[in-house]
């Protein structure tokens, strides 16, 4: 008995159908892989277990692929699992090396043909995604754009005041004290001074002669 999950429908989804799953799996393998260099042969069943349960076969053959709705009697290998597991394959999402390995997928015949039909499905490239404690940090980091513009203004605002300033003054250079004046010359006694006491004298002389 399957589980109430795997039994009933997905809310707010519709079941996948058997048809469905096959073009799913016919759009995936066909349209993306390329069989073109695989010159072997390889034929491979494929047995849906729950949701869209059937049974389908993928086969290369002349380096062409194809996805038919029938089973494959004379087959080199046999994988079993549920649909959701064999289209998530189908479209690269998971290798089937992977799926084999890690038991989603069972596997049972040719180990080395199921590898030759895993390394032509390509792999869908992943998206890097930061987590979430880094993308809030990140934001948190970021100035809204309301405070961007905030902080636009007010950084032009300060340039504007500044270069409205007036210049200041440059500072006086300092007074160079006064030179002390030279104290003043004393001129020369006058001629009439000396020649007046020239007559005093001689007339003092010539006095003391005569008395004599």
């Amino acid at each position: 008995m399957f589980p109430l999950a795997a039994t009933e429908e997905k809310k707010g989804e519709k079941a996948m159908t058997y048809h469905e799953l096959v073009e799913k799996v016919r759009t995936a393998l066909v349209v993306k892989a390329d069989a073109s260099k695989i010159e072997e042969h390889i034929a491979v069943q494929v047995n849906v277990t729950g949701e869209a349960e059937g049974a389908f076969y993928i086969e290369i053959k002349d380096g062409v692929l194809c996805v038919e709705p029938y089973t494959y009697n004379d087959r080199d290998f046999l994988l079993t699992a549920d649909a959701e597991e064999i289209l998530a394959v189908a479209q690269g999402k998971k290798t089937l090396e992977t799926a084999v390995t890690e038991g989603t997928i069972a596997h049972e015949g040719n180990w080395e043909k199921t590898l030759t039909l895993s390394g032509i499905i390509p792999a869908v490239k992943k998206t890097s995604r930061k987590p979430k404690a880094e993308k809030e940090e990140a934001q948190a980091e970021e100035p809204a754009e309301g405070q961007l513009a905030f902080a636009e203004e007010t950084v032009e605002d300060t340039v504007k005041a500044e270069a409205e300033k007036p210049a200041e003054e440059a500072p006086k250079a300092e007074e160079t004290p006064k030179a002390e004046e030279a104290p003043k010359k004393v001129g020369r006694p006058k001629k009439s001074t000396s020649k007046t006491s020239t007559k005093s004298t001689s007339k003092s002389k010539s006095k003391s002669t005569t008395k004599k």
